[in-house]
């Protein structure tokens, strides 16, 4: 399964912070630490460049999990 290379993040010239998530080894569970100090917005994207939804639970202003119903990788965008 090719990786999805998301591209570039704008910094739309704001001071909000964002982080991406490359999740290159396919799981059901993603856990992504973005150390911004907030629970931000999620937004994931498969390999094959789809949005998809799952389970959201902030751990923590820093840490995110995020479970699907089935395993893959890509990318997911913390914003």
């Amino acid at each position: 399964m090719p990786i999805y290379n998301p591209p570039p993040v704008a910094s739309g010239g704001g001071s909000d912070a964002h982080y991406v998530h490359v999740q290159g080894a396919a799981a059901t569970t993603w856990t992504i630490v973005h150390n911004l100090g907030k629970h931000p917005a999620l937004t994931v994207v498969d390999s094959g460049g789809n949005r998809v939804y799952g389970d959201e639970v902030y751990v923590s202003t820093t840490t995110a999990t995020v479970t699907f119903s089935a395993a893959f990788g890509g990318v997911a965008y913390a914003n």
